[in-house]
């Protein structure tokens, strides 16, 4: 039963992790930037000298981005921004995806040590019980976690080659 059992968690946590990491698509020009911002939202420019700039976005055409800065306007050529940065959520599903295999996983190894307390096939119908309830506790929790981060992502990275 044993041995059986400890299988069955292996293969649940092995399929619960992602195949291969992918990393968020980034606008390689502002002409793809114009999907991800709006003129009002909040960006950090950094320049391909280093300067970082945070501003209210005004104005974004597909060769510049102009910037409200403490009340003033300031413009950037596309071949001049090595990145722009913005504030976004996090995604709730990732938190609950994993709160949930961190919670069954705690609950399978709970009904697992009950199962072992009794003979019959009484013991055994807890493994999966626990498995769901600590889950759905897990997912709860890593959701939560998740709505209260914020964090600033990378939305244009500059791909191209110097036009000077």
């Amino acid at each position: 039963m044993q041995s059986s059992s400890s299988r069955l968690i292996c293969f649940a946590l092995l399929i619960t992790l992602p195949a291969a990491a992918s990393a968020q698509e980034l606008a390689g020009s502002f002409e793809q930037l114009r999907v991800l911002v709006k003129p009002g939202d909040i960006v950090r420019v950094t320049d391909r000298a280093g300067e970082e700039v945070r501003g209210s976005i005004t104005d974004l055409s597909s060769s510049s981005l102009a910037l409200r800065v403490d009340g003033t306007r300031r413009t950037f050529l596309q071949n001049d921004v090595a990145a722009v940065y913005q504030r976004r959520n996090d995604s709730l599903a990732n938190g609950a995806k994993w709160g949930f295999v961190a919670g069954a996983a705690l609950g399978v190894l709970g009904g697992m040590a009950i199962a072992r307390e009794y003979e019959g096939a009484s013991g055994s119908a807890y493994i999966p019980i626990l498995g769901l309830v600590y889950g759905s506790i897990g997912a709860g929790a890593g959701a939560g976690i998740d709505a209260m981060h914020r964090g600033e992502q990378v939305i244009f990275a500059w791909r191209g080659k110097a036009s000077w």
